[in-house]
């Protein structure tokens, strides 16, 4: 079964534009995710992104953590907080 990753992310007040960049110049690092099916960014919030991962399975989306939690520390300086980030299965549906 396939797993999805969640991550949600307190961006300070004013750097929502910043993270957005921030989280452009580091998605190439989503190609080099073995297992990783694809993801997306969303505004979830005032100051808050939601980042989710789709994963051919759980294993893969763990084994990625270090990755995307470096990819995450690059952006602490636009944070409220640590991000949260959860790991569920689940499917993945696509034309």
């Amino acid at each position: 079964m396939a797993a999805i990753s969640r991550t949600v992310i307190s961006i300070k007040e004013g750097k929502m534009g910043d993270a957005y960049q921030l989280v452009d110049a580091q998605s190439h690092l989503a190609s080099e995710i073995d297992g990783m099916i694809g993801f997306l960014v969303a505004q979830t919030g005032e100051n808050e992104l939601t980042v989710m991962g789709v994963y051919e399975t759980t294993k893969a989306a763990e084994t990625a953590t270090p990755v995307v939690m470096q990819a995450m520390g690059t952006m602490a300086s636009l944070m409220e907080g640590e991000p949260n980030r959860g790991i569920y299965p689940g499917v993945w549906f696509s034309e």
